[in-house]
C-alpha cells in the first residue's frame, strides 16, 4: 500500500499552492461569520424572557426546524449562533470540501492534468490521497477557526469547538464521500451532482428527523443527522463526530477502491451516448448540453416550492408572539396583514439565490467546455465567437427565470391548498419581482466568461456575499448603504400601497450591460487553449 501512495506528499504540496486562493474565501467566511453572530447578541433581545419566548414559539413550528434546525438554546450567545449559523456552514463546510476533492480528481483527468502528473514518479493513489488530505486539512482548519475565534471572543470553549466540530466535521465526511462520487461520475460535474445529491437527501432527512414524530431516528441514517447531534452549547458531545470521521476514511477507501475498477477517464457509471445523428446548429448543441441540469433544476424548484408552501400557515402565531422573529425574517414587513408574507419573501429569496446558483453553474459550464478543448472543434467552423456564446447566454438567463417561476407556482399553490392567508396571486408576483437579481447574478458570471474568466470565482463570492447580507445583515444591524449593495435586498415587497420598483430597473440595466461586456469581450479575448 505504501508504494500506491508513494509521491502524495509532493502532490499535496501542490495542491496546496493551487487552492490556497481558492479555499481563503470559504475558510474566512465559514470561519468568521459565526463570531460575528456572537459579538452581535447582545444588541438582539431586550431581555432574556424575549429569548425564553423565541426558542419556546421556534421549537413548537415545524418550519422553522425543517429550515434552521431546532432552536435548544437562544438564551445563550453560542446557543443563537448554532441555531442561526449551523445548517448554513453544514452546507458552506460540505460544498468546500465536495469541489476541493474533484477538483483535483475528477476535474484533473477531464482536462488532461491527471494524465500529466500520473506520468511521474507516483503512485497509484496517491492523487486521490492528496485530494482527500486537503480537503480534511480544510475542514480540520475551518472547525479550529470557528472554536477558536468564539472561544477568544467568550463564548464557553467546550461549546465553541463543539460548533467547530460540526462545521469541520460535515467536511471530512462529504470529501470522503466525494472522493467516491469521483469515482462513480463519468465527468466532474456527474461526480459534483452526485455528491450535492447525497448532501440535499441529507438535509431532507434531518430536516424529516427534525420535525415529525418520532423520527428522531432519522437523524443518525445521514452524517448531517449526525453533526447536530453533538448539540453545541446543550450537551457538547463530541462521539457523533466519530461518525464523521469515520465516513470520511471509510468513503475514502472505498474511492480508492473504486479507482481500481475503473478506466483512467471514465465513471463506474458511464455517461449516456449521444444520438447517432445529431442535429445541425449551435442552438441544437446549447440545448442537448444544458437538457440535463434544465429539467433537473426545474423539478428542484418545483419541490422546494411544494415544500415552502405547506409551511406558510404556521407563521402568523410566530410573528405575532415574537417581536424578535418580525426583525429577522420580516424586518421590511408593514402590518400585521404582511406578516406572512414576508416569510414567504424569505422563502422566495432562497429559491432566487438558487436560482443565482443555477444561472451561474450553466455560465460557467461554457467556460468548462472551452477548457476541454472542445470549443476549438466548433469555433473551427462557420461560427462567429457571438453566434457560439450568445445560445449559453441565453440558456443561463432563461433556465434561472423559468426555474423561479416554476418554484413561484408550486409555493403559490400549496399555500393556497393549505388554507394559506397570503393571496397566491401576490406570491407570483413576489417570485418576478426576484427575477432580476437572480439575472444580475448571472450576469456577472457570463461577463467573467466573456471578458477574464480567471476571475470566474467572483460570481461565486459575490452570491455568498449577497445571501449572507440579505439573510443575516438585518439582524447583525448592518447599516443601510450595506444592505443596499445586494440585489436581493432591495427587491419591494409587492404588498405595499406604493412599492418601489426603481431598484429593479437599475438590477436589470446592471445585468444587460454586463451581459453586453461578456459578450463583446468574448469576441476578443483569446481562446484557453489557443
Amino acid at each position: 500500500m505504501n508504494g500506491q501512495l508513494t509521491g502524495t506528499g509532493a502532490l499535496l504540496r501542490h495542491a496546496i499552492r493551487l487552492d490556497r486562493w481558492k479555499l481563503l474565501p470559504w475558510l474566512v467566511i465559514i470561519g468568521v461569520f459565526p463570531l460575528a453572530s456572537f459579538a452581535a447578541y447582545g444588541s438582539l433581545f431586550s431581555s432574556q424572557l424575549e429569548a425564553v419566548a423565541l426558542q419556546l414559539s421556534l421549537g413548537a413550528n415545524p418550519a422553522f426546524s425543517l429550515l434552521f434546525g431546532p432552536a435548544t438554546d437562544l438564551t445563550t450567545a453560542i446557543g443563537f449562533v448554532t441555531w442561526r449559523v449551523q445548517m448554513f456552514g453544514m452546507f458552506f463546510a460540505a460544498l468546500m470540501a465536495i469541489f476541493t476533492v474533484t477538483r483535483h480528481t475528477r476535474a484533473a483527468e477531464d482536462t488532461g492534468q491527471a494524465e500529466l502528473l500520473d506520468s511521474g514518479v507516483v503512485g497509484q493513489h496517491a492523487r486521490l490521497a492528496s485530494a482527500v488530505v486537503l480537503a480534511w486539512l480544510a475542514s480540520a482548519l475551518v472547525g479550529l477557526l470557528v472554536g477558536g475565534s468564539l472561544a477568544a471572543g467568550g463564548a464557553p470553549p467546550a461549546s465553541a469547538f463543539a460548533l467547530g466540530a460540526v462545521l469541520g466535521g460535515m467536511g471530512f465526511a462529504f470529501a470522503g464521500i466525494a472522493a467516491v462520487t469521483a469515482q462513480l461520475g463519468s465527468a466532474a460535474r456527474a461526480a459534483n451532482t452526485l455528491a450535492a445529491a447525497v448532501l440535499s437527501a441529507c438535509y431532507l432527512l434531518r430536516g424529516l428527523g427534525d420535525t415529525l414524530d418520532d423520527g428522531e431516528w432519522l437523524l443518525w441514517t445521514n452524517p448531517m443527522g449526525w453533526a447536530e447531534a453533538i448539540r453545541p452549547a446543550t450537551e457538547d458531545d463530541f462521539r457523533p463526530l466519530l461518525l464523521l470521521v469515520g465516513t470520511g476514511l471509510v468513503s475514502a477507501a472505498l474511492a480508492a477502491w473504486l479507482s481500481t475498477r475503473r478506466d483512467f477517464g471514465l465513471g463506474i457509471i458511464p455517461g449516456r451516448a449521444g444520438p447517432p445523428r445529431g442535429k445541425l446548429g449551435i442552438w441544437s448543441l446549447t440545448t442537448r448540453l444544458n437538457r440535463g441540469p434544465f429539467w433537473t433544476w426545474g423539478v428542484t424548484f418545483a419541490a422546494l416550492g411544494s415544500i415552502y408552501g405547506l409551511v406558510t400557515t404556521t407563521m402568523s402565531s410566530v410573528f405575532a408572539d415574537n417581536p424578535f422573529v418580525k426583525q429577522m425574517l420580516a424586518a421590511r414587513a408593514t402590518s400585521e396583514e404582511q406578516l406572512t408574507f414576508a416569510f414567504v419573501e424569505v422563502l422566495l429569496l432562497v429559491l432566487a439565490i438558487i436560482g443565482g446558483v443555477c444561472g451561474i453553474q450553466l455560465a460557467l459550464r461554457f467556460y468548462a467546455e472551452e477548457e476541454e478543448r472542445r470549443a476549438e472543434w466548433v469555433l473551427s467552423g462557420a461560427l462567429s465567437r457571438l453566434g457560439h456564446f450568445a445560445p449559453t447566454v441565453t440558456v443561463a438567463l432563461l433556465a434561472p427565470g423559468v426555474g423561479m417561476v416554476i418554484g413561484s407556482l408550486a409555493l403559490a399553490a400549496t399555500a393556497n391548498a393549505s388554507g394559506s392567508p397570503v393571496d397566491a396571486r401576490d406570491i407570483i408576483l413576489q417570485g418576478l419581482a426576484e427575477l432580476p437579481a437572480l439575472w444580475l447574478a448571472t450576469a456577472v458570471a457570463i461577463a467573467a466568461v466573456g471578458l477574464a474568466p480567471q476571475l470566474r470565482a467572483v460570481a461565486w463570492l459575490l452570491l455568498v456575499y449577497w445571501l449572507l447580507l440579505t439573510m443575516f445583515g438585518p439582524i447583525l444591524k448592518a447599516p443601510d448603504w450595506m444592505l443596499a449593495t445586494s440585489p436581493f435586498h432591495v427587491v419591494p415587497n409587492i404588498m405595499e400601497a406604493n412599492p418601489d420598483f426603481a431598484p429593479l430597473w437599475w438590477t436589470a440595466v446592471i445585468a444587460v450591460v454586463l451581459v453586453v461586456s461578456g459578450l463583446l469581450g468574448y469576441r476578443r479575448r483569446d481562446l484557453v487553449w489557443t
